[in-house]
């Protein structure tokens, strides 16, 4: 914190390190902008120049304004950007002796920054300023107001979107003791102005009461223990004296009112108390700035000198009783300072234009808002919730019935029995087509060799997840090793407070991984249960040796065949129409592209402010809208429910008549027999292949995810590591 000559106090600057933000920013236009960053490059070098221009600062308007137009194109770029592009921005804190920086991957804490240092910046230009003038005293009085309006808007519009714990000198206590420090020097330099101009005594005397109560406010707050490491004893000894100086101006000038209210005893009482302030006041001269000292001792002797003659006058000609302190009335208080904000900070992008020599023009202009990103990500969730849970999923709810009507049916030899009386030697086109997808699929191998790939990838799974366990265990050994060798000087948050939304995650993914593996045993269990008891069907199948039925004698009514055939073509037409339909919604799907839409109602809002915040929640009207498009196939999923519930019955009324008209016949039954083991050994292979390839699926997209927690971890530890290195350092 900077001292001058001053008799006020100026706040520092934040120290920051040079840093480049082009790489990441570019990466993530490439990865999710499906743009060319090339079409950027003037933007990212303005956007590094400004970062390089508010390293080093010094107290001018020209610095000022660098600050001003970087934290405007801050302000604007948020709306393109997220808050994490993986820009580390580092800062030390306010005062910092040690240079240790705090960085995070937050842009939203570099904007923080900014402010304080804009705000430290209007301190120092109010400090600096000559205030033995009218002019001088107007230009710090308005220099301290925006300091405390820009601490405030600060404290209650950026500090509450940070997303991340603020370090402790952007803390809502350390801006609010900033807030009022700078109000107490902006009211300050509005008493003084009118004591220039000779105001009277009772308004002199309220405005440095109100002084006093800013003063009184501020130090409070800085010897507060959250935030007591950021106030130095010179600091917080010149904000009490100077609560206790202006309080003794307050009482000065109130008894000098008295003297013209012929309030002769009240004089006396006044004096008596401000000779008291000022003297508590001079008590902490040892920490107090020379300048202070002497305003003191002025205001001292003036009391001093002005208490003898009341007294003595009082003694000999007035003798008027001196009124308790209790007793006298409140002297009142004018405020005349205010936390004044300039729209460059509140709301700079509807000013950003090439017409204004200050901010200039917004870089990325041409980039989609972050915003309609987020929107269109919202509705593709909903898109793709409805199109698998609405409609594919009730899809592959109906045909799952009709499979288990099916297999019911199949307990009354159907279809074998059709297929036996159909064709009586050799297999049916069905079981034959069967054979050419178990061979084009390479059969059992393939299924033995699909079950290995299951087994290795959740091999895999576990072993990641032991790995980043075990690193978070080596990590907390060795932050409490270290925290047992250095004791109290070892301050630094506990890995098991910084780690526990990544414990959480691995256990649940534990979780997962466990409820995978029994079902991946189930699995493995199917298999060999068709290998044990179906295998014999399956060989019999692809050898296609059956039992024939040639020289049986007997048959069925033709007629209830052949409309049992008809109905059982229709089952399969419509489970293949229905997979034919999905595959067309899901083209539909693919092709919806609701982002032209999006960008015309962003354009819209932001038509007159693009300051303007775009949350998803704007775009709900076009949600609804666009997602009526698949209303129609809603509808037809419950035409599909009516109509095979009527077919299914229809059916199985048939078949009951079907059997009812058949004639007994032991080789016809024999065959049968032999075509509905091979149709239900072909079903089981083909669910078990259906099981194996979402086993395989699910464990490779888990890979995926406890992959990226396994970078996500592999972060923190290099964070650590390079926090424990400035530790010991």
């Amino acid at each position: 914190m900077a001292l001058t000559i001053s008799n006020l106090l100026a706040i520092d600057f934040k120290k920051t390190e040079s840093l480049s933000m082009t790489k990441s920013l570019s990466d993530y236009i490439s990865m999710s902008y499906a743009e060319h960053p090339d079409n950027y490059q003037d933007d990212f070098r303005v956007l590094d120049e400004l970062r390089a221009d508010i390293v080093n600062l010094e107290p001018h308007q020209n610095a000022l304004n660098r600050l001003l137009k970087y934290q405007a194109q801050l302000v604007f770029i948020s709306s393109k950007f997220p808050i994490d592009t993986g820009i580390e921005f580092p800062w030390a804190l306010v005062n910092s002796t040690d240079k240790k920086m705090y960085s995070f991957r937050n842009m939203y804490y570099e904007r923080a920054c900014i402010c304080f240092n804009i705000a430290a910046m209007y301190s120092q230009l109010g400090n600096n300023e000559i205030r033995s003038t009218a002019e001088g005293l107007k230009r710090a009085y308005s220099h301290f107001q925006n300091a405390a309006g820009v601490f405030q808007h600060l404290r209650d519009t950026i500090i509450p979107e940070l997303r991340i714990a603020p370090t402790v000198d952007i803390s809502s206590a350390a801006l609010t003791v900033y807030v009022q420090l700078m109000l107490a020097q902006a009211q300050e330099c509005f008493w003084q102005k009118g004591a220039l101009d000779q105001i009277k005594d009772g308004l002199v005397a309220k405005l440095a009461a109100m002084v006093a109560d800013y003063y009184d406010a501020a130090s409070e707050g800085a010897t507060h223990s959250s935030v007591s490491s950021l106030f130095t004893t010179s600091w917080t000894s010149q904000m009490q004296a100077k609560a206790l100086h202006f309080g003794a101006v307050a009482q000065y000038r109130k008894s000098c009112e008295c003297i013209s209210q012929n309030k002769y005893g009240e004089e006396i009482a006044r004096l008596q108390i401000a000779e008291r302030l000022v003297n508590s006041g001079l008590d902490l001269q040892r920490n107090l700035k020379e300048t202070v000292i002497s305003d003191l001792r002025s205001l001292q002797t003036a009391i001093h000198r002005n208490l003898s003659r009341a007294e003595k006058d009082n003694d000999i000609i007035y003798l008027e009783p001196i009124p308790a302190e209790a007793s006298l009335g409140a002297i009142g208080k004018a405020d005349m300072s205010k936390a004044t904000i300039i729209p460059e900070i509140s709301n700079p992008v509807p000013l950003m234009n090439e017409h204004n020599m200050l901010l200039g023009v917004p870089l990325f202009s041409r980039l989609v808002p972050f915003a309609v990103h987020q929107a269109a990500s919202v509705y593709t969730e909903r898109k793709e919730r409805i199109v698998k849970e609405d409609i594919g999923g009730k899809f592959d709810e109906l045909t799952g019935v009709v499979r288990f009507f099916l297999s019911q049916m199949q307990a009354l030899n159907l279809p074998g029995a059709l297929q036996a009386l159909d064709q009586p030697v050799g297999l049916p086109p069905s079981l034959l087509s069967h054979i050419d997808e178990i061979q084009a699929e390479g059969g059992v191998h393939a299924l033995r060799e699909m079950l290995e790939t299951v087994r290795t990838i959740s091999r895999k799974n576990a072993a990641i997840l032991d790995e980043i366990f075990e690193a978070l265990q080596q990590e907390a050994e060795e932050d409490e090793a270290m925290r047992q060798r250095f004791q109290g000087r070892w301050n630094r948050p506990t890995s098991a407070s910084l780690t526990v939304a990544f414990v959480e995650q691995g256990k649940k993914y534990r979780e997962t991984l466990e409820t995978a593996r029994k079902s991946d045993q189930i699995v493995e269990n199917k298999l060999e249960a068709l290998l044990t008891t179906w295998g014999r069907s399956l060989e019999l199948l692809i050898e296609r040796a059956v039992p024939s039925s040639t020289n049986a004698p007997g048959s069925s009514d033709p007629e209830l065949v052949d409309d049992l055939k008809m109905l059982l073509e229709e089952v399969d037409q419509m489970i293949k129409a229905r997979r034919i339909k999905l595959e067309e919604i899901k083209r539909i799907a693919d092709d919806d592209d609701i982002g032209p839409a999006l960008v015309a109602i962003t354009n819209k809002l932001t038509a007159n402010s693009s300051a303007m915040k775009i949350e998803p929640a704007h775009f709900e009207a076009l949600f609804q809208e666009q997602l009526k498009k698949y209303d129609g196939y809603k509808r037809l999923v419950k035409e599909e429910t009516a109509a095979q519930e009527d077919l299914l019955m229809a059916i199985q009324e048939t078949n009951k008549a079907f059997v009812a008209s058949r004639k007994s016949n032991a080789i016809v039954h024999q065959r049968e027999k032999a075509l509905q083991n091979l149709e239900a050994a072909f079903q089981k292979y083909r669910a078990i292949l259906a099981n194996l390839k979402e086993g395989i699926q699910f464990h490779r997209d888990f890979d995926e995810i406890l992959v990226r927690l396994r970078g996500n971890c592999c972060d923190y530890f290099f964070a650590r590591k390079m926090e424990a290195k400035d530790y010991l350092r």
